[in-house]
């Protein structure tokens, strides 16, 4: 069975998203970008998304000002938490023409509460946790071979946030998508900026071009957030 990677993209960094078109392109991939205050988008943004969409790539929620879910819903109660922070944001994306049926933890703060009040809106959750440099605790991010997960724990792989460096961990990835390939399952990971520098969490476009070409060299289908399988009522991780 070929493994399954969706490469995902977080906030609001929209111009730089389409500027890296060309490298996603290059290996026809279909990725997944995850918006933040899709409210408030201008003009020039909502056109890019709009152009990430007509290329066939997934758009899903990053909520609408970037809350805690964990904390929200226990703070405000889960109507008013998806009233507020989900609802205008699955509104304006769909108003662009957006599925927005998929939806990245901001912080990757949930729980299982989260979990079941958001997965009444949304087919696929996306996670987060931290980026260890062990082998076999790292390859518990992969989901197995027939498994409909839900709720995915991801896997980042941005370079740098600012002058500071994030883990020098591309022997891992390597070997996680080695594992993909050799067993099948899915891999979901995730960045933010697509950018050589940049004050925010930010992915170097040479290593998302080098991610971009081992996944394609090891035969690795490249899919977008919608293209997961999901089976509704069910949950895991």
């Amino acid at each position: 069975m070929t493994g399954r990677l969706a490469l995902t993209f977080d906030d609001r960094h929209v111009d730089n998203w389409v500027a890296a078109r060309p490298l996603i392109d290059a290996v026809d991939a279909r990725v997944t970008f995850f918006v933040v205050e899709a409210d408030l988008l201008d003009h020039r943004e909502q056109a890019g998304i709009r152009t990430l969409l007509a290329d066939g790539h997934t758009v899903g929620s990053h909520g609408a000002r970037h809350r805690n879910a964990d904390q929200a819903i226990v703070l405000d109660g889960p109507t008013a938490y998806l009233a507020d922070e989900i609802d205008p944001s699955v509104q304006a994306l769909r108003a662009l023409g957006a599925t927005a049926s998929a939806f990245a933890y901001p912080n990757s703060r949930r729980d299982e509460s989260s979990d079941a009040v958001l997965l009444q809106r949304f087919k696929h959750l996306r996670g987060g946790g931290p980026r260890t440099g062990d082998p076999i605790a790292a390859a518990h991010a992969v989901s197995p071979p027939g498994s409909a997960v839900r709720v995915h724990p991801g896997r980042g792989m941005d370079t740098a946030r600012g002058d500071h460096p994030h883990p020098a961990d591309a022997d891992v990835l390597s070997g996680m998508l080695r594992r993909l390939a050799d067993h099948g399952g899915t891999l979901v990971l995730y960045a933010h900026d697509i950018a050589a520098s940049s004050p925010a969490n930010h992915v170097h476009p040479d290593r998302l071009r080098h991610v971009l070409s081992e996944a394609t060299a090891l035969g690795l289908d490249l899919v977008g957030m919608d293209d997961l399988p999901h089976t509704e009522g069910h949950r895991e991780r």
